[in-house]
């Protein structure tokens, strides 16, 4: 205790600076916007660069696990690519990429941070605006929704995750095509609630929840989840609490989805709106 006061008297007028320093930066960022935005791409360029330090250090030795991961999974996707391709010439049609959907492109990043235990959980890409992200992106994996991008820095990017509370997107019963929208309420970090569908609609426990299309940042048919349960509590509506197909806790490799399709298609919903 004696070393912590001397320390402190040695050093005093230091500390009172940076104190002083520290506070005026936040007076700065809270109250004038450009300064904010300033410090915001720095601070993520900052904690971008910090964390993919960490991370290749944890994939250096994670390594060998996710090589023979890729190897089955790319064993698997030219094996599916093949029987289609097969099943296709023989109905007298040409093949087509299945990995690329029509109107959209697939950008490869990699997750260096993540979260998964808070109630408002963010990851950090290693891409940004130098390999064309931009903000309203989504991302995926061939498990499923992961988030949407939210914040761009030259090279790293920041995206809500699906796991948090303040998220929500349009998704759809694959099998009798009833939409509403789903969302995380915050508890188990495996699974997620789509609510909004009618109680006339015949559920089935393992139905397959997947988006609706109708946003403009997810393509129709990527899986979230399958349901595990559901109840009539909330009134004219089924309450459904749904797998998540994706593991959060096991993030590495995702992609960042482009619609080509969105400033066309935001400036005529605009000029609708105006009308």
């Amino acid at each position: 205790m004696n070393n912590l006061i001397r320390f402190i008297v040695r050093y005093q007028f230091l500390l009172l600076f940076l104190l002083l320093e520290g506070f005026s930066l936040w007076l700065l960022a809270s109250h004038n916007y450009y300064q904010r935005a300033a410090l915001g791409n720095f601070t993520r360029s900052i904690t971008g660069v910090t964390y993919t330090q960490i991370d290749r250090i944890r994939t250096y030795f994670r390594l060998i696990p996710i090589n023979e991961k890729l190897v089955r999974e790319n064993l698997e996707l030219r094996n599916e690519l093949a029987r289609i391709s097969v099943l296709m010439e023989s109905a007298g049609l040409r093949s087509h990429d299945t990995v690329n959907m029509p109107g959209y492109s697939l950008k490869p990043a990699r997750v260096v941070n993540n979260s998964i235990n808070r109630r408002h959980n963010f990851l950090t890409l290693n891409v940004g605006r130098n390999h064309g992200v931009t903000r309203d992106m989504g991302v995926i994996t061939q498990n499923g929704v992961v988030g949407v991008i939210v914040g761009v820095s030259d090279n790293f990017s920041t995206a809500i995750s699906l796991l948090n509370i303040d998220m929500k997107l349009s998704a759809r019963l694959k099998r009798t095509e009833y939409f509403g929208s789903f969302y995380w309420d915050g508890r188990n970090p495996r699974q997620g609630i789509l609510s909004d569908i009618p109680l006339h609609v015949n559920l089935t426990k393992g139905d397959t929840i997947v988006t609706s299309g109708y946003s403009a940042i997810f393509p129709p048919d990527i899986i979230l989840g399958t349901i595990e349960s559901f109840d009539t509590r909330q009134g004219n509506f089924y309450t459904i609490r749904a797998d998540l197909t994706a593991d959060f806790s096991k993030l590495n490799h995702v992609w960042v989805v482009d619609n080509y399709s969105t400033a066309e298609r935001h400036e005529l919903e605009n000029i609708m709106e105006d009308d």
